[in-house]
């Protein structure tokens, strides 16, 4: 059976939108509201860069009935881009933690960043792969299950920025 390649994440790369007035000899830069980077709009952003990142890693791996999931996590370089990529959470099949971290690795620049996240915050992205709709669930409510264990555990301590989840 071919495996589906099915995603927890994903992103999308928006502009920030802004205007400029000179009055005199004074620059004056308008941020229009509904263009503003909002956490909402960087994650879908991510989101969507992140799938399609995914299934071109995805199609340039040779195990196709590969399935799994991993939690990469990684920090943003100078130009925005991920950098010190690794596997947090490796899935049971190689394939699938070959997949996740190209992935990750090439989905390009993460910037402009919403104002409540630094440039220095730690990202992780989990990736789901799986042969169908049932299996994708049933992987998914385990991440959610993780993922709340983790937040608990991590209360006081440094919390990474998740990309996306559903």
């Amino acid at each position: 059976m071919r495996a589906r390649y099915l995603v927890l994440c994903s992103s999308l790369l928006l502009s920030t939108g802004v205007s400029a007035r000179q009055p005199g000899d004074q620059l004056t830069v308008i941020a229009s509201p509904e263009k503003e980077m909002t956490l909402e709009k960087w994650q879908s952003r991510t989101a969507t860069r992140l799938t399609g990142s995914i299934r071109r890693a995805a199609d340039q791996n040779f195990d196709r009935d590969a399935t799994g999931y991993t939690r990469v996590e990684f920090r943003l370089d100078g130009e925005g881009r991920p950098q010190a990529v690794s596997l947090a959470q490796p899935s049971s099949s190689p394939a699938v933690d070959s997949i996740s971290l190209r992935a990750v690795k090439r989905m390009g620049r993460l910037t402009p960043l919403p104002p409540q996240i630094a440039a220095s915050s730690r990202f992780e992205a989990w990736i789901v792969v799986a042969s169908d709709a049932l299996e994708r669930d049933a992987m998914l409510r385990r991440l959610r299950t993780d993922h709340r264990a983790r937040t608990m555990a991590q209360a006081d301590g440094d919390r990474p920025v998740l990309i996306a989840s559903r």
